[in-house]
């Protein structure tokens, strides 16, 4: 931790070029909090809590230290003397009931138009007013996430078959949604099945529950155990079922892939640890991130060639879980330069400052100025389009850009795939 090379390109550390709050000041805070000779008080959870767990010191250091698995580590320590806030545990209350999620969800689709209005796949605030609190001002202005009428799961059947099947036996993949796929974007999920459907593979959507990563990057271990657990029971089901069990969300495919051992072998007094370890590696293998499958595994860049080139222009944002933890960049760009001009960015693998749910609630000033840089540069290559293959990127993109009132829409990478192909 001496060198150094991970402080200049942390995410925190580039907004307020506090040492305190870059990877070695994280790893020296532990480092005293485990010997004791730091009190572990609120001060220093709150330092905790504003890394953005991007990774991207892990990626830049030369031994690949795992800080971002230190600092969930100690998240979770600290809930022994820090209780998790309300409003969070309502959050993963709700995460661990899918049924109630379904109701709330669908209550405010339609309770939102009273306060919002609907541009494109934002919400803005209908009414304006004069703001003398400082967080107020920020929140007139913030842009927020839609509602769908129903979610994707309850819109579609368990078992889908392609309307033209081939002469050969149907391949069959298995789809992970995700929370914001499932009840705010669905036409991800729509698309994906539409590009499934004419390259005649079948689906199989399992019963499924949140990934668990907002409770788990907030320190909640007994909610990501949980639903860790009903996951993987489920996936595990349908894997010998399919070829492969697609996931269009860079942030939930991480979790499931690379942070579910760690949540099965470091959550003490487990029951059964390696059973549920052996039940997890029958799926490990079989999780991809949607664009890496269908580059890689099937013909859909053949089916591309032959339709025309895209007026649109676009550049693409790498999600931190996608590149940083997954290493997947090239496939994304690969299906969509087949009918798109990509314009490249300036460090498009920056963070874009989402964060998670304790940023986004509790320090939302701090995503704004991690977000703002990466809007200006997409802003500056006059592209119409910015895509990237995580709706919580969506979720921050588009709140950056609404702050510089910039046009550029967002789209994630299948919506526009299955638009050439419509």
């Amino acid at each position: 931790m001496k060198c150094g090379k991970c402080v200049p390109s942390c995410t925190i550390y580039r907004i307020h070029k506090d040492e305190t709050t870059s990877p070695r000041g994280f790893l020296d805070l532990i480092a005293q909090v485990k010997q004791e000779s730091l009190e572990f008080s609120p001060d220093v959870k709150g330092i905790f809590d504003t890394c953005f767990l991007c990774t991207t010191c892990v990626q830049v250091c030369p031994l690949h230290l795992p800080i971002d698995v230190m600092i969930e580590k100690v998240r979770y320590l600290s809930t022994a003397k820090h209780p998790i806030s309300w409003h969070k545990k309502l959050y993963f209350f709700l995460l661990r009931h899918p049924k109630l999620m379904d109701f709330v969800f669908s209550f405010c689709h339609v309770l939102a138009p009273c306060a919002f209005k609907q541009e494109n796949d934002k919400l803005k605030w209908r009414f304006k007013w004069r703001a003398k609190n400082p967080n107020l001002s920020l929140l007139q202005k913030r842009a927020f996430f839609p509602f769908a009428s129903k979610s994707f799961l309850n819109s579609h059947p368990p078992e889908i078959t392609p309307q033209n099947p081939p002469d050969r036996p149907v391949r069959k993949v298995g789809i992970f949604i995700g929370c914001l796929g499932n009840y705010n974007y669905p036409n991800v999920g729509k698309s994906l099945l539409s590009l499934l459907d004419k390259l005649g593979i079948g689906v199989i959507l399992p019963q499924q529950v949140c990934c668990g990563a907002p409770a788990y990057f907030s320190g909640d271990a007994k909610s990501a155990l949980f639903l860790a657990q009903k996951n993987t029971a489920s996936l595990a089901n349908i894997a010998p079922q399919v070829e492969a069990i697609l996931v269009p969300e860079a942030t939930c495919i991480s979790m499931l892939k690379k942070d579910y051992p760690h949540v099965f072998k470091n959550i003490p007094d487990l029951k059964d640890r390696q059973e549920w370890l052996d039940k997890f590696s029958t799926i490990q293998d079989k999780l991809q991130l949607a664009s890496a499958f269908l580059a890689q595994y099937t013909a859909l860049i053949d089916l591309l060639k032959q339709r025309p080139k895209s007026p649109l222009s676009l550049t693409y944002h790498d999600p931190c879980h996608a590149k940083k933890v997954l290493g997947v960049y090239a496939e994304p760009r690969m299906l969509l330069q087949t009918n798109h001009q990509i314009i490249e960015m300036q460090e498009s693998d920056r963070c874009c400052g989402f964060g998670g749910v304790s940023m986004q609630s509790e320090h939302y000033s701090l995503t704004l100025q991690a977000g703002l840089p990466k809007a200006r540069d997409i802003v500056s290559t006059h592209a119409q389009i910015v895509s990237a293959e995580c709706s919580a990127c969506r979720v921050q993109l588009n709140n950056a850009l609404e702050q510089i009132d910039a046009p550029t829409q967002f789209l994630h990478p299948l919506e526009l795939l299955d638009r050439v192909l419509a």
